[in-house]
């Protein structure tokens, strides 16, 4: 009984002794890693301020990397950031591309690359716009493949059935009767 009691604790020290020697090694890598949280976004200042210095790049390859288009563009000023969006379904890169400059005065140089060949493509060179807010993708049917045109406000779709084997469920509109082709 009393050797059992004496493995018990001994396998206790044990087991804090690993237990300390592990938030010693999460402690030391936190410290090193030092990144932040949570990132925070820039406000709608600091944004328009951003785009002021970037371009849109359309029609660029779909095998193209970051580099390829930062080497394309470096002419032009230097290169603070440059981003392909990927699609986020299929994870596929996207055509078009985004370069921020560390001053207004490249996008100047930048827009002279506009119709310029890229990876055998006439490339499209404009100045990025700043997205305003709710003219994004909305819920309820807008954005992607939704309703087109109209007046704003709730869209009303209107189906209609053809009951091959009788009349509607309902009884009413539609056909009466049996419906017969020929």
């Amino acid at each position: 009984m009393a050797q059992s009691d004496n493995n018990c604790n001994s396998m206790e020290l044990e087991i804090e002794a690993e237990a300390a020697a592990l938030r010693e090694i999460q402690n030391s890598m936190a410290e090193r890693m030092a990144l932040p949280t949570k990132m925070i976004p820039p406000t709608a200042e600091e944004q328009k301020e951003i785009d002021s210095r970037s371009v849109f790049i359309g029609n660029v390859d779909f095998g193209s990397s970051i580099e390829d288009i930062e080497e394309h563009f470096k002419g032009c000023g230097e290169i603070i950031r440059t981003t392909i969006p990927k699609d986020k379904f299929t994870k596929k890169q996207k055509n078009f591309a985004y370069i921020e400059f560390a001053s207004a005065e490249s996008i100047e140089n930048a827009l002279v690359m506009n119709g310029s060949l890229f990876r055998s493509r006439q490339i499209v060179v404009t100045a990025k716009r700043t997205n305003k807010p709710g003219m994004g993708a909305q819920r309820g049917g807008r954005g992607r493949g939704g309703f087109r045109g109209g007046r704003g406000g709730q869209q009303t779709v209107v189906v209609k059935y053809v009951y091959v084997n009788g009349s509607s469920p309902r009884g009413r509109g539609g056909f009466r009767g049996r419906f017969n082709p020929y």
